[in-house]
């Protein structure tokens, strides 16, 4: 059997859908595109926050389209859907989050010549240096965060 490589991203997010996944309110994480073979992405935080604070780890992998056919049957999950398929294709669920303490953006800068904070993404696996850095920062803060995702679906789609 062929051993897949995971694709290791740094994932940029708002500070409040951030806190959203924190707070166990916000189970599912939309994108246009996702890498392939994603278990788990560093956590960049937009501004005002501007760091890698934590690492969500990532579940089954929904495309938008496959509701559409498999939820025809209830309207307001169908409206819902069409107004997220403007911007998003996929939804993959949140298993988990573990926080981190901050990565800076300055630290960062400071420490990988050219770093760029991610608009959607960007792979570690292109990135060496960077990720190695990542990993030597990386300081977990509180117990990991577990979702119960039993009752995840319909209720949850598109929200």
């Amino acid at each position: 059997m062929m051993n897949k490589e995971l694709s290791v991203p740094v994932m940029s997010f708002w500070p409040s859908v951030y806190n959203r996944i924190c707070d166990q309110t916000k189970l599912l994480e939309y994108r246009r595109r996702f890498p392939k073979n994603c278990e788990y992405a560093y956590m960049y935080i937009s501004s005002p926050v501007k760091a890698i604070c934590g690492i969500v780890y990532f579940g089954k992998k929904y495309d938008l389209e496959e509701w559409k056919k498999e939820y025809s049957y209830d309207s307001e999950i169908i409206k819902r859907i069409d107004k997220y398929l403007d911007n998003y294709k996929y939804a993959y669920e949140i298993k988990a989050i573990q926080k981190i303490k901050p990565i800076t953006l300055k630290s960062l800068r400071e420490n990988n010549d050219g770093f760029v904070a991610p608009q959607s993404y960007l792979l570690l696996n292109n990135f060496p240096e960077l990720a190695k850095y990542i990993k030597s920062q990386e300081e977990f803060i509180d117990e990991v965060i577990t979702n119960d995702l039993v009752d995840l679906l319909p209720n949850n789609i598109c929200l």
